[in-house]
């Protein structure tokens, strides 16, 4: 993957993990964040997903 795809989903995973704690220590109540950076990392995914297989055939 190229460094900065890679570097986006790291940040998104971080927050994610930030926003799961807080959810469970009911620290900040965040809870449609999770959803949304879910699916953004989850595009992130599919649109490397589709790169590659084009660049490959």
């Amino acid at each position: 993957m190229d460094t900065k795809i890679q570097e986006e989903i790291d940040t998104l995973k971080k927050e994610l993990v930030l926003l799961r704690m807080y959810k469970v220590t009911k620290q900040k109540n965040e809870n449609h964040k999770i959803k949304r950076i879910q699916h953004k990392i989850s595009q992130i995914y599919q649109f490397n997903s589709k790169n590659k297989s084009l660049l490959n055939d």
